[in-house]
């Protein structure tokens, strides 16, 4: 059941019932999505006349009796002009310089926070001449057990100044859509190193979208063992927690009107398999709910390749295959593929550039219709045995071929014994052809199999294949 501001009066969380206010995501330089209605919303006197201008728009309405008003202004047309946003209580409020066009969503943890300032070029990146288009709001690090009513943050001009601790894959895309579509770019920054995906789902959200008893049991005993404790005996990175994270740094901003969302996390719900693909309908049922949005695109960054310690090798490859279930189950959503975007050394690749174009390439096909299918990775389809010759075939394969005009690389293939052994593969016509010594009659293949897998086999594009393995969930 979604929280209502009765609920958050009760838990202390409102503004007060005074003058007409506005939440913090109403500042002065924002963004105000374009082509669907906007709304604008704040706190007042109970009884308080209200009412909202902007753009030859006015729309009034009353203060209920908690003091909370909302209003919506009907449809924009993306504007590089700045105006003025008006709202008349017993006093008068202005925003100024605001901006009509798309407003995107950055999420996730350390390497959607990842600021510009530390990736690979950044002193050409933040020295360039400021884009008035683009505009910024970076969403602080807090936490809270109850929905909050707003956040202490506002929105900034896209400049040397408030670039360098933004977010550099948030800043990129948003740079490539503002110079694609020539309309101003709102980015939102909610993202917090090491946060889990429960951090940033309403509880509610586990039941709404059904997922596994499993998953429904692990999720209520954290939030039961939050409840249970004082905040003095809570874990110190309270990133980790439930729920915390929407309330402080998600529900503040809703139900502001946005185009979509950039998820870029699971690090650290990385060992959790196909779980993670259950708990990102959750995540998408509570965004889209709370942002009133229902068929809002959310785009996954498949987490690149990483050590992880001494983990198990196909830990990772079966997280990467729950991030694009989710994605190929959803009408609304899309993944790209990482594998040559990591640094075994690093889990914070500091080249952000090549991941941050090819998100900014899918959202731009996927959301927009520009560019072409070669945005989206090619995706294991089928596989047969052909003798002692292994044939798959790809959906969206566009050109298949390596990216350095030798053989298929990182595969192995398994017989009826079910032992791998490494293959030789070569692309024909859009399939890939896969054979080995030490396998007379193949059953089963995998495809770039490995935690630290940076296969070579690409669209042309140089969009790489999605990992795969033939027999994914037919291990006991």
């Amino acid at each position: 059941m979604k929280y209502n501001w009765l609920s958050l009066l009760a838990a202390g969380t409102m503004l007060p019932l005074a003058a007409v206010e506005l939440p913090s995501i109403f500042t002065d330089n924002m963004v105000l999505q374009r082509d669907r209605a906007v709304p604008v919303w704040g706190t007042g006197r109970a009884g308080e006349a209200v009412s909202v201008q902007f753009a030859g728009q006015t729309v009034s309405t009353t203060a209920g009796k908690d003091g909370r008003w909302q209003v919506k202004l009907a449809p924009l047309a993306a504007s590089s002009d700045g105006a003025t946003l008006t709202v008349k209580g017993d006093n008068t409020l202005t925003r100024s310089n605001v901006l009509v066009g798309d407003v995107w969503l950055c999420a996730g943890q350390s390497n959607m926070q990842y600021g510009l300032q530390s990736i690979t070029g950044s002193r050409k990146l933040i020295e360039a001449f400021p884009n008035p288009d683009i505009r910024l709001f970076q969403v602080p690090n807090v936490w809270s057990r109850t929905p909050q009513a707003d956040v202490k943050a506002q929105w900034n001009l896209c400049s040397p100044q408030t670039l360098p601790r933004f977010s550099a894959v948030g800043y990129l895309v948003g740079r490539d859509l503002q110079s694609k579509l020539n309309v101003p770019i709102g980015l939102i920054n909610i993202s917090w190193g090491g946060c889990r995906i429960e951090s940033m789902t309403a509880p509610e959200s586990f039941a709404a979208v059904s997922v596994t008893q499993g998953v429904a049991d692990e999720v209520a005993k954290q939030i039961a063992d939050l409840k249970s404790k004082k905040d003095a005996d809570l874990r110190k990175d309270k990133q980790r927690l439930p729920n915390v994270l929407f309330n402080a740094m998600v529900h503040p901003l809703t139900p502001f009107a946005v185009r979509g969302m950039l998820w870029y996390q699971g690090e650290d719900n990385h060992s959790e398999g196909m779980r993670y693909a259950e708990k990102l309908r959750a995540l998408a049922h509570t965004w889209r709910t709370y942002f009133a949005n229902p068929d809002m695109p959310i785009f996954i960054v498949q987490l690149p390749p990483w050590q992880y310690g001494r983990e198990k090798s196909t830990l990772i490859p079966n997280f990467w295959a729950a991030q694009q279930h989710f994605a190929e189950h959803d009408s609304n959503a899309g993944f790209i593929t990482t594998t040559d975007c990591g640094d075994p050394k690093d889990i914070h690749p500091r080249d952000k550039m090549p991941l941050a174009r090819r998100l900014a390439n899918l959202v731009l096909y996927k959301a927009y219709g520009i560019g072409s299918d070669a945005a989206l990775a090619p995706t294991f389809r089928s596989a047969r045995a052909e003798g002692s010759t292994f044939v798959v075939e790809f959906n969206q394969p566009n050109d298949l071929r390596t990216r350095d005009n030798e053989p298929v690389s990182h595969l192995m293939l398994a017989g009826e014994d079910g032992l791998f052994h490494p293959a030789t593969g070569v692309v024909r016509d859009n399939k890939l052809f896969v054979t080995s010594p030490e396998v007379s009659a193949p059953v089963r293949l995998r495809f770039g199999w490995d935690k630290l897998a940076n296969p070579n086999l690409v669209n042309r594009a140089g969009v790489p294949v999605a990992p795969f393995d033939t027999g994914f969930g037919t291990d006991k």
